[in-house]
């Protein structure tokens, strides 16, 4: 059994973002929409982009920067969705 890190003074703080509990120690702030959205969106536009560069007249080469778009979408809604809370 692991000692509570708030009865211990030597303790050291939480790491950033992390939020100190008396029961269960260290807490991580609990996941937003944005970060259960942002992997599989990225996946799937990627899917979608590789699809259209082996089976249509479109390659790669030319729509790889729709990935740097979707990816800084997700930026923004993890942004967004942190300064709400």
């Amino acid at each position: 059994m692991s000692p509570n890190p708030s009865s211990n003074p030597a303790a050291p703080p939480p790491p950033p973002g992390y939020t100190q509990s008396t029961t269960l120690g260290y807490q991580r702030p609990p996941a937003t929409l944005a970060h259960a959205v942002c992997g599989p969106l990225l996946l799937i536009t990627l899917g979608v982009l590789l699809a259209e560069d082996s089976m249509g007249p479109v390659s790669f080469g030319r729509t790889w920067p729709v990935l740097l778009i979707v990816f800084g979408l997700c930026k923004l809604m993890d942004f967004m969705g942190s300064r709400a809370n």
